[in-house]
Formats: C-alpha cells, sequence, structure tokens
C-alpha cells in the first residue's frame, strides 16, 4: 500500500497552505472478494469486482462494488462476507452499509456492515443476514455495493 502522506515534514518545518495542499494523496485500488460461510459464490463471465479506499492515520473510508456475471453464476451456500482492504483493529463494530440490486425482479434492498473479523465485512439486514438465499437468490447481473469506515489494526 503507498502511504497516505507525501508532504515530506520534517521536525521544526513550518506547516504552509501550499504544504498544506500536498498532504494526501489519491484513493487506493482494491480489488474486494465476496465468500461464504460453507462455499464460495461464483461470479460468472462478466463479472466485476472494483474497489477504492483512504486512509487517514488508523481511520481507513471506502467503497466496493461487486457484480455478478451474465453467464456461469452460482450462488454457493451460507453467510456472505465482503472483503476489506486494510486489516482492521477489531471485530464487531457496525462499520457501514451497503446496497443491493436483483436484476431479475428489479428489488433493491439496504442494510449495515459489521465487522464480522479484522478481515471482513458481514452484511445485515431487518434482523437477518445476507446469504446465497438471502435477501433473494443470487443470480446473473445481481450488484452489491458497500461503503465503509472504520479503524486499522
Amino acid at each position: 500500500m503507498a502511504t497516505q502522506y507525501t508532504a515530506g515534514l520534517s521536525a521544526g518545518q513550518v506547516l504552509t497552505a501550499a504544504t498544506m495542499n500536498s498532504i494526501g494523496a489519491a484513493w487506493e485500488t482494491w480489488t474486494p472478494a465476496l465468500t461464504a460461510s460453507t462455499t464460495n459464490p461464483t461470479l460468472g463471465t462478466g463479472s466485476s469486482q472494483t474497489g477504492q479506499y483512504g486512509r487517514i492515520n488508523k481511520i481507513v473510508i471506502g467503497n466496493g462494488a461487486i457484480s455478478f456475471g451474465t453467464a456461469g453464476v452460482a450462488a454457493g451456500s451460507g453467510l456472505y462476507f465482503f472483503s476489506i482492504p486494510v486489516t482492521a483493529q477489531a471485530a464487531g463494530p457496525v462499520c457501514g452499509s451497503w446496497f443491493a440490486y436483483d436484476a431479475s425482479t428489479g428489488a433493491i434492498r439496504v442494510g449495515t456492515l459489521g465487522l464480522d473479523s479484522t478481515t471482513r465485512m458481514v452484511l445485515q439486514y431487518e434482523g437477518s443476514y445476507m446469504s446465497n438465499g438471502a435477501p433473494w437468490t443470487w443470480a446473473a447481473s445481481d450488484l452489491i455495493r458497500v461503503a465503509f469506515y472504520y479503524q486499522a489494526a
């Protein structure tokens, strides 16, 4: 991972507006993974997995999207998990939200993200968890988007 701080300040240096403008870097890219507790889903032909994040000290902020392909899709089995780009400090906290789209029916569902472990998020909604059959059976062209924030290890 590239550093998010590029100003190169040294001890005792006067902080100027020009230096402040050089702090930070562009979003980092990352490829999110969708896994399951029993059998991982197969995203299929034409699928996509995209993500970007930024880090300020230990705070990680980002978003990601996973789109199932148009052929060769298999929902897998068990609860679904969405990977994170940087190891988290601890499991447990609510860390964002998600949006899902069922291409075959036009249904939309939203929910919250929780850190299931220090390496992944679980997707929750209405007292349930996203799985291979919930909120629907995942199939061709379905989509999951996430927006998150958490403390890095």
